[in-house]
């Protein structure tokens, strides 16, 4: 079986995801990546890249197309026909109508991006959520913004999409072995506090104004704790970083982008307590992956997270976060440990759980052709 894997911002999550696809079905695979930056020209211009600059590539004989959803399916099947005879799958990781804006800017918020989704999930075969949650907020978002049109309104688009969707969680590469360190902290360790993770992309979406206004709370108050600062940073970063690492001084026990995942992995071995204070959230690996490696999550209580958490690790409010994390906090200091085996949560999405329903869903769809 050949597979035409089509994506145009391969990076973080993305690039985790294309690993693992590719590992779990058994398949002739050709990629077409492009490096994660640039997002909106890649939306814009991926599909003539790859039918000009690929056209040998796109062009040869293949019993399935996977495309990423920051592919214009529909402009790459107008300009390599071909591509028409074959089943295609758009995958979407996020998608652009319900992605948080930056505050102040929904006026010049650019719907063209929505759109070009709208249309590109008409031109596939079969549209693959990460989340429902994510294939929700896309058909509903769809329909408010047709029902904006002045005439000429499509009829039965969404419900088209709709009837053709699925949902399939990101297959993880997760450890089989324990979580190590699951012991009560020493006397040293509760005086220092528990270890409060952020392993986030350091952009506006993931909201760090909310995490770092939390931690500045707590001190406040004369709580104990230490924190660990991780993630994808691109070229600018929110200042809400900046001041933050000033103002937490000693209590910052790593800071910054970790080389490879090895030192990841050990870093969330470390940790305590994994927060997030996400406004965008249409899957969730991070909090997976620090869950998986023993720390107690807290997760707010929207977007995708009530899928994959239960309500014991999920928070309401601002308020309610700062209150649930200064329990914890003094717990540790009373010698509880919070550090546990959790794998129960995250073993439902490890690539050996998801592996055989992705090779089912292209075995499947491929024998159709």
């Amino acid at each position: 079986m050949r597979i035409l894997y089509v994506e145009p911002f391969e990076g973080g999550s993305h690039a985790s995801f294309t690993r693992a696809l590719t590992r779990c079905v058994p398949a002739d695979w050709t990629r077409l990546t492009l490096p994660a930056r640039h997002w909106k020209w890649r939306m814009r211009g991926s599909a003539v890249w790859a039918a000009l600059s690929q056209a040998e590539v796109v062009g040869a004989a293949y019993d399935l197309l996977w495309a990423s959803s920051f592919v214009p399916l529909a402009e790459l099947v107008g300009l390599v026909p071909s591509l028409a005879k074959v089943p295609r799958v758009l995958y979407f990781h996020e998608n652009q109508l319900s992605y948080p804006w930056r505050e102040g800017k929904v006026a010049d918020r650019d719907l063209h991006y929505g759109v070009t989704q709208l249309v590109s999930a008409l031109a596939a075969t079969r549209c693959v959520f990460n989340s429902a949650y994510n294939r929700d907020s896309f058909l509903q978002s769809g329909r408010e913004l047709l029902a904006k049109m002045p005439d000429a309104v499509p009829a039965e688009w969404i419900e088209t999409i709709e009837a053709r969707s699925s949902v399939l969680g990101v297959p993880l590469a997760l450890a089989d072995d324990p979580p190590p360190a699951l012991v009560p902290p020493t006397a040293v360790q509760r005086a220092a506090g528990p270890t409060i993770l952020w392993n986030h992309r350091w952009e506006h979406d993931k909201n760090p104004a909310a995490f770092f206004g939390a931690l500045a709370e707590l001190a406040d108050k004369g709580v104990a704790f230490q924190v660990a600062v991780c993630g994808q940073r691109y070229r600018r970063a929110p200042d809400t970083f900046e001041r933050a690492r000033e103002s937490l001084g000693e209590r910052v026990t790593h800071w910054g982008h970790l080389p490879d995942r090895a030192h990841y992995l050990a870093l969330l071995e470390r940790c305590d307590i994994a927060v997030s204070t996400a406004n965008h959230e249409f899957f969730g690996v991070a909090m997976l992956e620090a869950t998986h490696c023993g720390a107690y999550p807290l997760v707010a209580d929207r977007l995708a997270y009530p899928e994959l958490f239960p309500s014991e690790y999920r928070y309401g409010t601002d308020a309610e976060l700062v209150e649930r994390l200064e329990a914890l906090c003094r717990r540790y200091s009373d010698g509880a440990a919070l550090r546990r085996d959790r794998r129960g949560i995250t073993q439902p999405h490890a690539e050996t759980e998801l592996g055989p329903q992705y090779a089912e869903l292209v075995g499947r769809l491929a024998g159709d052709c």
